[in-house]
């Protein structure tokens, strides 16, 4: 599973970087990916879309929040794409702002989208997730959520995302889940990171081992994670 915060389909220089991401997907070939950050436009060809048609890949967005207008012309959230079959797919909140969206980082609904797909007879939870980066309360709230939510999920998960917070011990110890890479890898700012937000939360008894990857195509850098199904 590659998971990569891509800034709104921007490098960290603003210049647009759909061919650094599909390059990117098409060079690792994951069974699985996560992006965060993905803004798309209503009524317009999808980048998102595009992107999947163009590498193999099934595809599920669901916006956190659409802006732009009465209806919305854009859309703002967390994607999935998959090469495998998808049996189901859900997306809780886990932070609601009491304000309408407007325009400013603090207002931003977040939440988690999460697919269950289907390997060698093996069915495996992958979710996508962005959390609060201003409000350290709101995150944390929001880091409790998710990992109840996580908790819920029947069968083995693995939940990647732009944390914005170093790995917490605490989503881990609710559920007993562990954490990846570990020890953690810095990730941010791409150019020369120093904090580690971006990891994956891997479900108790599931093996994982993740690295990240230093390329070029966002303000982050991206994570892929290789985890065993096989059962004992």
């Amino acid at each position: 599973m590659l998971h990569w915060n891509i800034h709104s389909w921007r490098d960290d220089a603003g210049v647009p970087n759909h061919e650094a991401v599909a390059g990117l997907i098409r060079e690792t070939a994951p069974h699985a990916v996560s992006l965060v950050e993905v803004n798309e436009s209503w009524g317009a060809p999808s980048l998102l879309g595009g992107l999947a048609q163009a590498l193999g890949y099934g595809w599920v967005f669901v916006p956190a929040f659409t802006y732009g207008g009465d209806p919305p012309s854009r859309g703002f959230g967390n994607a999935l794409l998959t090469t495998l079959p998808i049996s189901a797919v859900q997306q809780w909140q886990i932070h609601s702002p009491p304000e309408g969206y407007d325009g400013a980082e603090p207002s931003e609904p977040r939440t988690v989208v999460c697919a269950r797909i289907t390997w060698v007879g093996e069915a495996l939870w992958v979710c996508g997730t962005h959390l609060p980066a201003s409000d350290a309360a709101a995150r944390a709230s929001a880091l409790r959520r998710l990992a109840a939510l996580l908790g819920k999920l029947d069968g083995p998960w693995l939940a990647c995302g732009d944390f914005n917070t170093p790995p917490s011990t605490r989503a881990g110890e609710r559920r007993g889940a562990a954490v990846c890479p570990d020890p953690p890898e810095p990730t941010y700012p791409a150019a020369k990171p120093v904090e580690p937000i971006d990891y994956c939360l891997v479900s108790a008894g599931l093996e994982a081992e993740a690295s990240v990857l230093r390329t070029g195509g966002s303000d982050h850098l991206p994570v892929l994670v290789s985890a065993d199904l096989r059962r004992p």
